[in-house]
């Protein structure tokens, strides 16, 4: 499965559900250190939003942000797509400027920069 089917399996067994990571490494059959990873990532760019945490057991569920990139990438398009037309109209790209204080001072420049 290539990264892209695979990011895709994850968002989508995500979407309108309330899982682990352990619950996806079953439904997807992907290794638990690749979903792990992946979560961890997809934490940190708001498109996966913690419902639930105790200890090291957190529940996950697909942001909103998870699901507009989640449909670009079942039409076919690409993150890049998802970023040039600005995330949806609605937002004017609001949830990247949001998200950017995750990424520390230099992830902040980097979204000014590519909406400038």
């Amino acid at each position: 499965m290539d990264p892209r089917a695979k990011l895709v399996s994850i968002l989508s067994h995500l979407d309108g559900n309330i899982l682990a990571p352990s619950d996806v490494v079953l439904k997807t059959g992907l290794p638990r250190y690749e979903v792990l990873g992946a979560f961890h990532t997809l934490e940190a760019l708001g498109i996966v939003s913690i419902v639930h945490s105790r200890n090291n057991y957190k529940l996950y569920t697909l942001s909103d942000l998870g699901r507009k990139v989640l449909k670009v990438l079942m039409d076919g398009g690409s993150l890049e797509d998802l970023v040039e037309k600005g995330i949806g109209a609605s937002d004017s790209g609001n949830e990247i400027h949001d998200n950017a204080g995750l990424m520390g001072k230099a992830g902040e420049e980097a979204v000014e920069a590519s909406s400038s």
